[in-house]
């Protein structure tokens, strides 16, 4: 039994010495003597399994026998009563389980959505390990050896998928930590492939792959459901690496807030981009002062947005005179009359064209400018504001703060960690009502997600106490306040 692989089930069958005719009832083999998927098909095929094929049966044929046969291994007192599930009753009651749940009633599980491009693959979803693929070894130009690298076989519980690993995941399958027959709670892996296009799952597995990472990717219980999960697993900061990528999600509390600071970013006389700072909060409104007064950019912006905001309606009130004597000299719109009015807009003479068109050009020359000036009248401040971004760039500055973090609770393993995590754009995070934005205070407990390792040759041992480690967080990154 505890040889049975999922590659290697399609090759196992059942037996039996029984010539009685093929009964509907669970336990109760048909005539052949060797019972295998093939016989699966036919008999799916007699109760009206219209839907099911070979590679369909096959495919699920070796994960029920391998399943079984571990439930076997973990319980075989169980299978000397009558409920013994390793039978060929068993396997025809699953796979009509399937066959009724997906193919009948279309609840397709998670493997299928995401290669079907339904569901993305970074939902969090809890997957098991169904074989390792190992790459073959050598030896480097300069001679040093060149290890094996692993690659993924997991299963959803329904459908099997090949998964590209990080070198932390890698690292603990060359340990042991990850083996076949485990399940991994993963978030935010990627799905890639020969084809952007979506395809079906049982033609996914030789061009398609999961790819996941290392922070985001976490040991499941043997107990846990497989397949897609409401939440994503909450890591902490013993598990993560300097080089597994992105952090999903984190429970931090803060232990120290340092005060928000500004950095200036600007673009040099050769085009290079530059930055400048930090600077502290009054150093910040210091510059910013500087930058206003002296050069008058505050009454140069405000004189700018006037000119363009009279220039529009200038233009828009010719506009206007336009339609009205078009439409007093004045069917379908004619499909020319746009071109008519680019020869306006270019600088023809407006009168020439009013004694030269035709009275239905007119019209409906003088319909299209009025439903011109209605929408430039919708996008007027967005134009202005475009514009003048322009002609007065506005200065490129992010604040930020640095605060000191540490795990809200743990399993096993005490809190020894603690997290320097720079927070981007910090002035956009506000929590409470009538504090300012920015504020962080010490105590205070959040839910974190996206973030990114900093500083990776910096990072102290897990098992050191009061050893630091430095993430930052990226645009995409969300903050809910817990307590």
């Amino acid at each position: 039994m505890a040889q049975i692989t999922p590659e290697t089930a399609l090759y196992y069958t059942f037996y039996t010495t029984s010539a009685a005719p093929l009964v509907v009832a669970p336990g109760s083999p048909p005539s052949e003597s060797a019972l295998g998927p093939d016989t699966a098909l036919q008999e799916l095929k007699k109760l009206g399994c219209t839907l099911a094929t070979k590679e369909w049966v096959d495919n699920h044929w070796s994960l029920i026998l391998w399943k079984l046969s571990g439930m076997v291994c973990l319980d075989p007192e169980r299978e000397r009563d009558g409920e013994k599930r390793w039978c060929w009753g068993e396997v025809i009651r699953q796979l009509r389980y399937r066959y009724e749940k997906e193919l009948n009633g279309g609840q397709r599980p998670a493997f299928r959505l995401i290669t079907t491009h339904d569901s993305p693959s970074g939902c969090p979803m809890v997957v098991c390990v169904s074989n390792i693929i190992w790459s073959e070894g050598g030896t480097a130009e300069d001679g040093s050896p060149i290890l094996p690298h692993p690659e993924l076989e997991v299963t959803d519980g329904w459908y099997k998928l090949r998964a590209e690993v990080d070198s932390p995941l890698a690292r603990a399958v060359h340990k042991g930590f990850i083996r076949v027959g485990c399940k991994l709670a993963v978030t935010g892996a990627k799905f890639s492939g020969g084809k952007s296009e979506p395809c079906e799952i049982l033609e996914a597995y030789g061009s398609h792959r999961l790819m996941f990472s290392g922070n985001s990717s976490h040991l499941a219980p043997w107990h846990a459901k497989l397949g897609f999960q409401p939440h994503p697993p909450i890591a902490t900061l013993n598990s993560l690496t300097p080089d597994g990528g992105l952090v999903q999600l984190l429970d931090l509390t803060v232990i120290k807030a340092y005060p928000i600071a500004f950095i200036e970013f600007f673009v040099d006389e050769n085009g290079r981009k530059r930055r400048a700072g930090p600077r502290k909060e009054d150093e910040e409104a210091q510059v910013q002062d500087q930058w206003q007064v002296p050069f008058g950019q505050q009454r140069r912006r405000d004189r700018e947005e006037s000119k363009l905001r009279k220039d529009v309606l200038d233009k828009l009130e010719v506009y206007e005179t336009w339609a009205d004597r078009l439409e007093r000299k004045g069917a379908t719109m004619p499909g020319h009359i746009e071109d008519l009015f680019d020869l306006l807009n270019e600088g023809k003479s407006f009168s020439d064209m009013l004694r030269t068109s035709k009275l239905d050009d007119a019209y409906w020359l003088g319909r299209f400018l009025r439903e011109r000036i209605e929408k430039e009248r919708e996008t007027l401040v967005d134009d202005i504001e475009r514009d003048l971004k322009d002609i007065c760039p506005p200065r490129d500055v992010r604040s930020f703060r640095v605060l000191f973090m540490k795990d809200a609770c743990t399993s096993r393993k005490p809190a020894n960690l603690i997290v320097e995590i720079t927070v981007w754009d910090v002035l956009n995070l506000q929590f409470d009502e009538g504090k300012k934005p920015g504020h962080f205070k010490e105590g205070e407990r959040f839910l974190i997600t996206n973030l990114l390792p900093l500083q990776q040759s910096a990072w102290m041992h897990r098992a050191q106490v009061d050893g630091h480690i430095y993430l930052a967080t990226r645009r995409d990154s969300r903050w809910t306040k817990k307590g």
